[in-house]
C-alpha cells in the first residue's frame, strides 16, 4: 500500500491563497461576502490535494479536506495576525484617533463607555506604537474565523470534486 501523500504542500498552497487575498488592499473586500478569499483558500488547498493523490488510489474524504481547511486557517489567522501588526507598527497613524474623525462626519453620538474604550486603545496606540489588547483581540477572533470557514471551503471543495468524479 503506498503512503499516503504529504499534506504540507496543499496545507501551505491553501495558506497562501488566505493571507494573499486578506492581507493586500482591495482585493481583502472578497472577504465582506461571507468571509469568501478564506473559503477560496481552503478550497485551493483541497483542490492541490486533489491533483496529489489524482493518480493514486487514495479517496479525497470529507475528513481529509476538513484538515486541509483547518490547517491552512489557523497558519493563515497566525500569519494575517503578524502581518497586520507589523505593519500597524511601521505605520505613523492611529486608527483610533481615525475612528473618532470618521464617526464625527458622520455625526452620530458615541456613548460614554465607547469613547472610554476608544481612549484606552488610543492611549495604548501613542504609548507603543500599538494595541496590544487589539492585537490579541484580532488574533483570537482571527483563529476562530479562518479555520472555521477554511474548513467550510475546503469541505465545499470535496463536494464538488466528488460531484464531478461521479459525472
Amino acid at each position: 500500500m503506498n503512503p499516503p501523500p504529504n499534506r504540507l504542500l496543499p496545507i501551505v498552497f491553501g495558506t497562501l491563497v488566505m493571507t494573499f487575498v486578506s492581507v493586500f488592499p482591495v482585493l481583502n473586500l472578497i472577504n465582506l461576502f461571507c468571509c469568501a478569499g478564506i473559503l477560496l483558500g481552503g478550497l485551493a488547498g483541497v483542490f492541490f490535494y486533489n491533483k496529489q493523490i489524482q493518480n493514486t488510489q487514495i479517496e479525497l474524504t470529507t475528513k481529509d479536506g476538513g484538515i486541509i481547511g483547518l490547517l491552512c486557517g489557523i497558519v493563515s489567522a497566525i500569519l494575517v495576525s503578524g502581518i497586520n501588526l507589523l505593519l500597524t507598527l511601521f505605520s505613523d497613524v492611529n486608527p483610533i484617533n481615525e475612528a473618532y474623525d470618521f464617526i464625527n462626519k458622520l455625526g452620530q453620538e458615541v456613548p460614554p463607555e465607547v469613547t472610554e474604550t476608544m481612549d484606552k486603545f488610543s492611549d495604548e496606540f501613542n504609548q507603543y506604537g500599538f494595541s496590544p489588547t487589539l492585537s490579541i483581540l484580532s488574533l483570537v477572533m482571527n483563529l476562530i474565523i479562518y479555520p472555521l470557514f477554511g474548513a467550510i471551503g475546503a469541505v465545499i471543495g470535496v463536494s464538488i470534486i466528488k460531484k464531478r468524479q461521479k459525472s
